[in-house]
């Protein structure tokens, strides 16, 4: 091997080494998905799968917090659009649950993880919580330490017996995905899931109004 070429190598080797040993690791070149549909805030059903973002926790179904993160995925990337995936060489393919993980990105780079996170969304499931080590981890842990949770006084009511409270009387029916309001044909026998107190609320959360 010429020493030119040698040294060359050498060289990069030192780099990479040095960038290893300063904690940091290789990331997976990234692919591009559309969205397809937001589970919640933080699992969305793309055209490559099922993918679960790298180190965030948002709010299950039914828990404070979840239609606040679940609009805030829709708004910065609605059904239909392009998305950038990345799975960093610290982090395995995917989860128990099947579910890739990946960091997810907007098609011009934006992180949605990190705008999770400064709405309310926890820095979880990393080195910290039993999970691996990934390269944004600190980043995310500094973000949350800045940032409160979110803030739901009327959204996530969970429903008594099936029926909603006055405060919040619109039924969602997540089977169905569709909301009906107390003067609407179906409204009586509808077993709610969530309630809502309007019908931006309801939308927002991923539900479509009933036709009678």
């Amino acid at each position: 091997m010429p020493l030119r070429h040698l040294t060359t190598s050498v060289i990069i080797s030192v780099l990479v080494a040095g960038f290893l040993l300063a904690g940091g690791a290789p990331s997976a070149a990234a692919t591009t998905a559309r969205v397809l549909y937001w589970v919640d805030g933080d699992t969305v059903e793309t055209t490559r799968g099922v993918v679960r973002l790298i180190g965030i926790d948002t709010p299950e179904r039914g828990i404070c917090g979840y239609q606040a993160s679940a609009a805030r995925a829709r708004a910065i990337v609605p059904n239909g659009s392009r998305i950038q995936l990345v799975n960093p060489t610290s982090v395995v393919n995917a989860d128990r649950y099947g579910r890739k993980l990946r960091y997810v990105s907007t098609a011009t780079g934006r992180d949605l993880g990190l705008a999770q996170i400064r709405d309310g969304a926890q820095a979880r499931y990393d080195g910290r919580d039993g999970y691996q080590w990934h390269p944004k981890q600190a980043g995310y842990r500094r973000a949350d330490a800045g940032h409160g949770g979110y803030s739901c006084p009327t959204e996530g009511t969970v429903p008594a017996g099936g029926d909603c409270p006055p405060q919040a009387p619109i039924k969602g029916n997540a089977n169905s995905m569709i909301y009906h309001q107390p003067w609407q044909k179906y409204y009586d026998i509808t077993v709610a899931e969530e309630c809502f107190a309007t019908e931006v609320e309801a939308q927002a959360a991923g539900y479509r109004a009933a036709q009678v």
